[in-house]
């Protein structure tokens, strides 16, 4: 049987069956590559936006005050005790991107005239007006000025959050501390700021040998006497014998770091940076040098005749205070006679007296934590009269840190150790090196205690402390010429004398002679006076108590002495 035909109307259409994923794939395909396209504009702009921020953090124009990277907060800085002399805080700052004002920037500009007056309202308009993106208005500001500055509503004004270094001492330890800041010429900055700024950015924090106590009596102190006297400026040091730590560095007039720029006259330190002549300080060096050379083997035995002034070829050197007599060892170093001074180092010679000041130092900058390090003016030659005037300290200018130094190895038993503003571990052994014997230095130690009992430095004399030292005066040098009527006026010594554990120094420019110095400007008037008054307030703050039946024994130098003062009588160099 024959199977059914299959009749088709001839009107019928053709049914086709279509595949829907083979016709999709077109348009996914599309759709994919405008995705991948999408994706790849977006990390574009991603991109470029990261990397202006990046511009914007490390090299956008923000005037003066620079714009800070990504580190760690700004290292504190400490005195011994743990006491913060410099640390970081957050503060408001006020700025303005002068392109992305809306509003009427004249009005605006008198708007912050009145919430700002330091600037006039013309400046202000100057800086609205200008075609800078980033400009400083106030740094920092106070809250309740940035809430004002808040209620304009202008979008072009920018109040920012950022750190903000904070001396909360104020002036005090000023030229040590300093401060470090990055400006349009680069880093600037003066003090331990600025000679530590890398470990501070970091976030090291940094511990000073500085008591601030000991800071706040010796600067106090300088300032009293200053106006006593009226000095133009003052410096003094306090520093450990056996550590070379500095607890105390004064120059005044002093500023502030909260406000550097305020006071830029006085940024030059007196202490470090700037040199004297030093005067009669350096006859106990002389000294020292002619006893460890063997040209004093004995007190009595040997006298220097100073009856009439030394002439040397152009140069007369003569003693403020004449003897017209032969003198004995003890006595040319208390009555500070140049002329026998002058002969002693005559006999010591030009090689070994050379040798014997480079060895102490007095021959290139100091070592301390400072950038401020002042270069020792020395003589060209060291012919006979150079022999002898550098030998009570004419002729070679060094700063007073040099001869801290130099005086802290006089004292402690010969061992020279370089000063150090930072605070030494008292784990690891300290730095030195032996300069004199300890005989030569307990000689010294006799010499210097035999200046404040009987000498020019009897003012210095701080009851119970055993203070020993010398006296120091010269003629200041300006502009390379000395001027007449003009002094610097040293006392450097140490306490207490029976075993040494500071040396103090003190230093009075240009002090003016008065009824309370009798007419006199010599320092045995003028910074003895001083050292006594810092001796005998430091003294319990460091631990030394004063002990009146306590003493170094100089009755062996007693005897070789013709004119003996009377104890606690005022004495003049």
């Amino acid at each position: 049987m024959n199977a059914p035909a299959t009749i088709i109307h001839p009107r019928a259409e053709r049914v086709t069956f279509r595949d829907p994923v083979a016709e999709a794939q077109p348009a996914l395909a599309v759709t994919r590559y405008r995705m991948m396209v999408i994706m790849l504009l977006f990390m574009l702009v991603t991109a470029v936006i990261a990397l202006r921020l990046v511009q914007l953090c490390l090299f956008a124009d923000r005037g003066n005050g620079g714009a800070v990277a990504a580190l760690p907060p700004r290292g504190d800085i400490y005195d011994r005790r743990g006491i913060p002399l410099a640390v970081t805080i957050k503060t408001w700052s006020i700025a303005v991107n002068p392109q992305g004002i809306l509003g009427d920037k004249k009005v605006l500009a008198a708007e912050l005239s009145e919430l700002m007056p330091e600037r006039t309202e013309e400046e202000y308009r100057a800086m609205l007006f200008s075609k800078r993106k980033f400009i400083w208005l106030k740094q920092p500001a106070l809250p309740s000025l940035v809430e004002r500055i808040h209620a304009l509503g202008e979008p072009g004004l920018l109040l920012l959050r950022e750190p903000r270094r904070l001396y909360p001492q104020a002036q005090l330890g000023g030229h040590v501390l300093g401060y470090s800041q990055v400006g349009d010429k680069g880093l600037t900055g003066v003090g331990i700021e600025r000679f530590l700024d890398a470990d501070l950015k970091r976030g090291k924090d940094v511990t000073l040998a500085m008591d601030i106590r000991v800071q706040a009596a010796l600067e106090g102190e300088i300032a009293r006497r200053m106006g006593e006297t009226s000095a133009q400026g003052g410096a003094g040091i306090v520093m450990d014998v056996d550590t070379g730590e500095v607890v105390a560095l004064a120059s005044l007039p002093s500023f502030n770091p909260n406000d550097p720029g305020g006071s830029i006259l006085n940024m030059a330190n007196k202490a470090t940076l700037l040199t004297y002549e030093l005067g009669s300080t350096f006859k106990m060096l002389t000294f020292a040098d002619a006893i460890e050379s063997g040209v004093i083997t004995s007190w009595g035995a040997k006298t220097y005749d100073v009856s009439a002034p030394l002439r040397i070829g152009s140069h007369t050197i003569h003693d403020d205070e004449p003897k017209h007599r032969a003198l004995t060892i003890p006595e040319v170093m208390t009555f500070s006679s140049n002329i026998g001074t002058a002969q002693i180092a005559e006999e010591i010679g030009p090689d070994r007296i050379q040798a014997f000041f480079r060895k102490f130092g007095l021959f290139q900058p100091t070592n301390i934590e400072l950038r401020e390090r002042g270069t020792p003016q020395l003589p060209r030659d060291w012919g006979r009269a150079t022999v002898m005037t550098t030998s009570f300290g004419h002729g070679i200018a060094v700063t007073p840190l040099h001869l801290a130094e130099a005086y802290a190895a006089l004292a402690n038993g010969g061992v020279w150790h370089p000063a150090t503003l930072l605070k030494r571990d008292p784990a690891k052994p300290v730095p030195g090196k032996r300069l004199i014997a300890e005989d030569v230095s307990a000689k010294v130690r006799q010499l210097m205690r035999l200046v404040v009992l009987q000498g020019t430095g009897t003012n210095a004399d701080a009851p119970g402390l055993r203070v020993g030292g010398k006296t120091g005066t010269a003629e200041k040098i300006v502009n390379g010429h000395y001027v007449r009527n003009s002094n610097i006026t040293v006392f450097s010594g140490a306490f207490p004398m029976d075993h040494p554990r500071y040396v103090v120094l003190v230093l009075l420019d240009d002090a003016k002679a008065s009824k309370g110095t009798y007419g006199f400007k010599t320092a045995g008037w003028m910074t003895a006076p001083l050292a006594k008054r810092v001796i005998a307030r430091i003294g319990p703050l460091l631990g030394v108590r004063p002990e009146l039946d306590k003493d170094i024994d100089v009755s062996d130098l007693m005897p070789f002495i013709a004119e003996k003062k009377v104890p606690g009588k005022n004495a003049i160099e």
